[in-house]
């Protein structure tokens, strides 16, 4: 059964980053130890040494560590009292969070206490910039065009190629390095868009 155009929840499927974006994360940090939303299909495409999916639900329970790739999910988020965790929803509660802030904020903590190495966030969610302008505090690159990115659909397993809205990369230095980290994103990213450091 097709789904239909413009009745497709977000549910439905997952946004995963197409191969130029992969690439350049891969040559930024040598390699992606970790990507902590994920699934196995998207990782085809990733090639993260490990990936956690919902099923192990990454942002609350597991371990970070070394590099990680961080593309968030597009749900919006609340926090569950009895369960002590955020969890994923389509309905209004006082404590609804948007995803990719909700993300981006386990990546910036993770980094600050020394769990991960270096991260590299991309959001597809402009509204990033209001939410959470803590992220002009590292290197950000706002991306020139709308990157074509891949739309798995989970009922089917198709496949679809789709432009996304204005998006942007966050990098988190290794802070033994950073200096040369931040002149190597800044030549690898530049020809995306407006680098600002």
């Amino acid at each position: 059964m097709g789904l239909k155009r413009g009745n497709v929840r977000s549910e439905e499927f997952e946004w995963i980053s197409n191969r130029d974006l992969v690439d350049s994360a891969h040559l930024l940090m040598g390699q992606i130890d970790l990507d902590p939303a994920s699934s196995a299909f998207a990782n085809e495409y990733v090639g993260a040494k490990n990936y956690y999916t919902p099923k192990e639900d990454g942002l609350n329970e597991e371990k970070w560590f070394g590099n990680v790739y961080l593309f968030p999910p597009s749900q919006s988020y609340f926090w569950h009292k009895k369960s002590q965790r955020w969890k994923t929803t389509r309905g209004l509660s006082p404590t609804l969070t948007s995803g990719h802030a909700l993300w981006w904020t386990a990546l910036k903590r993770k980094w600050l206490s020394g769990e991960i190495e270096q991260g590299l966030y991309f959001s597809n969610f402009i509204d990033m910039t209001m939410y959470c302008q803590d992220i002009f505090d590292h290197p950000v690159c706002i991306m020139k065009s709308r990157p074509t990115l891949i739309r798995h659909y989970y009922a089917d397993d198709r496949v679809m190629s789709r432009n996304t809205g204005c998006s942007l990369v966050v990098y988190l230095q290794p802070r033994n390095n950073i200096e040369e980290a931040t002149q190597e994103f800044v030549d690898l990213y530049s020809e995306k868009g407006r680098i600002i450091v």
